[in-house]
């Protein structure tokens, strides 16, 4: 009698196999809800990642200029001091 509804034949048989409306209702609510929280959680540890990669690039650059810095620092002072001793 229900495969002559097509679709919605189904879905009521479903339904009836599920125990009701309701219960089928709430067995489609769980699936999503799991499937989203996979979901959710790849998502998140992939920006987690990206954002971890992120900033060690970010330090990582960072340290590289201020040690570019302590070198160009070191040379001019280097450079003051032999200038200070030619004029001695």
């Amino acid at each position: 009698m229900l495969e002559n509804l097509g679709k919605y034949g189904e879905i009521t048989k479903q339904a009836a196999e599920a125990g009701g409306v309701d219960q089928f209702i709430s067995a489609i609510e769980k699936a999503a809800y799991t499937k989203g929280a996979a979901r959710g959680a790849v998502i998140a540890a992939a920006a987690a990642a990206t954002a971890v990669g992120g900033v060690a690039a970010a330090v990582k650059t960072y340290r590289a200029r201020k040690a570019r810095a302590e070198e160009a620092k070191e040379q001019l002072r280097a450079t003051v001091r032999e200038s200070e001793e030619d004029d001695a």
